[in-house]
């Protein structure tokens, strides 16, 4: 199963990753709203990172009390099914689910093809 991956040596913290999230999955370019979000900051001079996306571990679709998130090829949320009750962001170890009105939202690496690795200008993301 390939998954998201980061170097951190290769980001310069351009946050393009989230924006062409954001553009692909919310309709706008608000990074807030990204379903990958990689921090960055400038502590003294040095760029600080804290990547915040799926490693395909499962413990939201464990903690899902009526199985709205299935992991395959990648992760899926049935929004059809999803109560919004936020059990799957407690148990997520890189708090990257959101529940956004009242739906649970999860980097699916847009569906096996992701955005974000093919725009990134330095190589730091990759799917594999």
């Amino acid at each position: 199963m390939k998954r998201l991956k980061f170097a951190k040596e290769k980001c310069i913290g351009c946050q393009l990753c989230a924006q062409v999230c954001s553009a692909m999955k919310e309709g706008e370019y608000i990074p807030s709203k990204a379903r990958i979000a990689i921090e960055t900051c400038y502590d003294n001079g040095n760029l600080k990172y804290m990547d915040h996306f799926c490693i395909l571990c499962g413990m939201c679709a464990k903690a899902c009390p009526v199985e709205a998130i299935s992991i395959g090829e990648y992760i899926q949320v049935d929004e059809e099914k999803c109560i919004g009750c936020g059990a799957c962001a407690e148990k997520c170890p890189k708090h990257v689910v959101q529940i956004r009105d009242e739906i649970a939202y999860i980097c699916d690496t847009c569906k096996g093809d992701p955005t974000c690795v093919k725009t990134c200008p330095q190589n730091a993301l990759t799917f594999e």
